[in-house]
């Protein structure tokens, strides 16, 4: 329970005008001794100070006394709550709450009101409240999005401001993995009863969904409601959380969006408070975001969230194709792939098939890459498993891992399951990895790797060339291809330095026992260069654009 000295309520009106509710303090004569700005104008006097509070609220009786009444009675009680309404706001219901005013030896003097506008109160008496979240039980997210278009409307039509936290509970995902679902639910809970103690009387706290929490505060502006989100993560790092035994720090992050006359609707504010969220986490976790329309981060930010619910909205629609892309053999040997191809993704949106270009950035920042990765593959293998004649050809069919796939524990397995599917061949496979995700999880890729191999699979090194400790790892990494990364590829009949680094490339990766693929190979010129230096392989958009991948018994994947 907060409580104010009597100096502090008189003489430190911008923290009672902060606190996003309608404030009142009353001396025990019944006269006003302070109202912060919200009050007055509910009120609708023109000044406060010395005013009896029946004339500045007159409130209705409630059981045969007044509210006035109560106040006046001295109780030692922390808080009284009850409804009122008031005669001049249309039949509008307010919740009041009544704590002590205590001086700087402790002692009471007043009362202070808090008086909250109840369609944006989160907290009812008497009748129940529906939609409780049943973990929290918080207030679920229907009624604070119902409010929160209160508040919304509220600041279209008033000179009022309201401000939404969207809170973020950080790396919550590798504690309920690596403790468990019980762990994860305990810290949901035990930070809702943490950020409730936070916040006072009014201000509306909700679980959204997942590990992602609402407060909606009314009477606020950007630096009142980033004060009150610094507190709640300070509040948060200080929380203890301890399960069998093993102690853990939490931390949250917080993004903040200002409800005022620009505000376009629920949804709207809704998302920019998503993307604050995001961006104070990239920013470094535990961490508060403000969103700003100008910033062009954000911007940016919004666009790739925009993107993530087209993905999984294809993703649920089964709405993405697949095509393949040439590998040309260079070397005329028997023991060379004849018909080598590398499988890429393209996703249905408004009519149009889309590039990875497009859509992965997003896929990657928010970490969908992992489902997409496990659709491409699952289709691959249902193709080569309608198509078994394919088992007995000389070819080869290479498929993208990303590293958010590769460190999850169950992605080594189902990719294990689908190569020992009784039609397919695991040796017409070939994963592809990029050079900088084999560097960051070393350990892990080499583990895959020989996990793959044990069945005959392949793996190709991607974008080969732009680390800078390339040829160290090179040498520790079980790849059976190198594919030279197409930066050097593309122009080497003109850049000498990019020449000299494609045939190092290449000479280095056959010395240890590697094949080599060019990328980006668009001009003759270029081809009969790599030909000359003895390089495997050749994929590009000279020998043609990647096509469709249909079955060979007719029709698509």
């Amino acid at each position: 329970m907060r409580e104010f000295s009597e100096m502090a309520v008189i003489n430190s009106s911008w923290i009672l005008n902060s606190l996003g509710q309608y404030l009142i303090c009353v001396d025990f004569c019944g006269r006003v001794s302070y109202a912060n700005e919200a009050a007055i104008d509910l009120s609708q006097y023109e000044y406060s100070h010395g005013v009896p509070l029946g004339d500045f609220l007159p409130f209705i009786v409630i059981d045969g006394e007044t509210l006035f009444a109560e106040l006046l009675r001295g109780s030692e009680s922390d808080i009284t709550a009850c409804r009122v309404l008031l005669p001049h706001t249309k039949d509008h219901q307010y919740l009041i709450s009544v704590s002590k005013v205590c001086n700087d030896d402790g002692a009471v003097v007043g009362r202070c009101l808090s008086v909250v506008d109840d369609n944006m109160s989160p907290v009812h008496y008497g009748d129940g409240e529906s939609h409780l979240d049943p973990l929290t039980e918080l207030m679920g997210r229907q009624e604070f999005e119902r409010r929160l278009e209160n508040l919304v409307n509220d600041a279209s039509t008033s000179s009022r401001t309201h401000a939404l936290l969207y809170i973020d509970i950080d790396q919550f995902k590798l504690i309920n993995d690596t403790s468990g679902h019980g762990a994860g639910d305990n810290l949901i809970k035990t930070i809702a009863e943490c950020l409730g103690h936070e916040l006072f009387i009014g201000d509306m706290l909700c679980r959204l969904g997942g590990d992602e929490f609402g407060v909606l505060l009314s009477n606020m502006d950007t630096f009142e409601a980033c004060s009150i989100a610094n507190r709640l993560i300070k509040a948060v790092k200080r929380m203890p959380f301890v399960w069998s035994g093993i102690s853990h720090r939490a931390s949250i992050s917080v993004g903040v969006v200002l409800i005022d006359e620009h505000a376009q609707d629920r949804d709207s504010v809704m998302s920019q408070a998503d993307v604050a969220m995001y961006s104070a986490k990239e920013n470094g976790r535990g961490r508060v975001h403000v969103y700003d329309k100008s910033d062009k981060k954000l911007s940016r930010l919004h666009d790739d969230m925009d993107w993530v619910h087209r993905i999984n909205k294809a993703l649920a629609a089964d709405d993405f194709s697949l095509v393949s892309e040439r590998i040309l053999p260079l070397v005329d040997e028997s023991n060379r792939t004849t018909m080598f191809n590398e499988i890429l993704v393209r996703m249905h949106y408004n009519g149009e098939l889309l590039r990875p270009g497009q859509f992965m950035p997003a896929a990657e920042r928010f970490g969908l890459m992992p489902q997409i990765d496990r659709w491409v593959i699952k289709n691959v293998f249902d193709y080569l498993q309608r198509n078994s004649e394919l088992n007995s050809r000389d070819v080869m069919y290479s498929v993208n891992i990303s590293g958010q796939s590769l460190c999850q524990e169950s992605f080594l397995d189902f990719v294990y399951r689908g190569l020992r599917r009784g039609n397919i061949n695991p040796k017409i496979i070939c994963f592809e990895i990029t050079e900088t995700v084999a560097i960051t999880n070393f350990s892990v890729v080499t583990r895959f790797i020989h996990r793959v191999h044990e069945l005959g699979g392949k793996f190709a090194l991607d974008d080969f060339g732009t680390g800078m400790s390339s040829f160290g790892y090179l040498q520790e990494l079980p790849v059976d291809f190198v594919k030279i990364d197409g930066l050097f590829v593309h122009d080497m009949d003109k850049n000498p330095v990019h020449e000299a680094m494609v045939r190092s490339i290449n000479d280095i990766s056959h010395v240890l026992g590697k094949r080599t693929i060019a990328e980006f190979v668009e001009r003759q010129v270029v081809l009969e260069q790599l030909r000359a230096m003895g390089v495997d392989y050749a994929q590009g958009y000279l020998h043609g654009y990647p096509t469709e991948l249909v079955d060979i018994v007719g029709g698509g994947v």
